[in-house]
């Protein structure tokens, strides 16, 4: 009798880990900012940001994402083409702002509002984001994955990139919660 009153009261503690809301470190090695951009309409072009870092809090019970903190470091920008590559940072001012920034600063429904800052101006933005599940990885971690898609006018933010006014962003990624 004893054991089993030992074994319910070890589930109900583990359980109660993960009722309450859970800080997740993004997992830089399965965490993808990616951006698209029509080539003169012609084609379009796709752009992965190698350098992601951040946390954000999760709750299972509510579905609350809050506390989102990402940062992506802007000269991370990889095109599949060096030249090209160059000439995105030139355009972006790189040297200059070399990181982009969100901090979330509400969640209702799904959308998660926050502050993004990009190229040196920061301006509120919505986004839609879905779960894509969350469990035990085989590791020993605890992960949950998440992702979201929207339009970016790097004008709206100075800076001007006359062969691709608006870039389509993709964020799909993996947190692990911290310890």
């Amino acid at each position: 009798m004893k054991i089993r009153t030992a074994l319910f009261a070890a589930t109900l503690c583990s359980a109660a880990t993960f009722a309450a809301p859970v800080k997740f470190e993004i997992d830089p090695t399965h965490f993808y900012v990616q951006i698209s951009a029509s080539h003169l309409g012609f084609s379009h072009i796709p752009g992965l940001f190698k350098e992601v870092s951040g946390a954000y809090v999760y709750d299972s019970e509510t579905g609350e994402i809050k506390d989102v903190h990402v940062v992506v470091k802007v000269p991370s920008l990889d095109t599949g083409f060096a030249e090209r590559d160059e000439h995105l940072q030139k355009y972006l001012e790189s040297a200059q702002f070399p990181e982009a920034t969100f901090k979330s600063t509400g969640w209702k429904d799904g959308q998660l509002t926050g502050e993004l800052t990009f190229h040196g101006k920061t301006q509120s933005i919505t986004v839609p984001v879905s779960k894509n599940g969350e469990g035990k990885d085989p590791w020993g971690g605890y992960r949950s994955g998440f992702e979201t898609a929207f339009t970016l006018k790097p004008a709206d933010y100075g800076a001007v990139i006359e062969v691709a006014p608006e870039i389509a962003v993709k964020v799909s990624g993996e947190g692990i919660q911290a310890k």
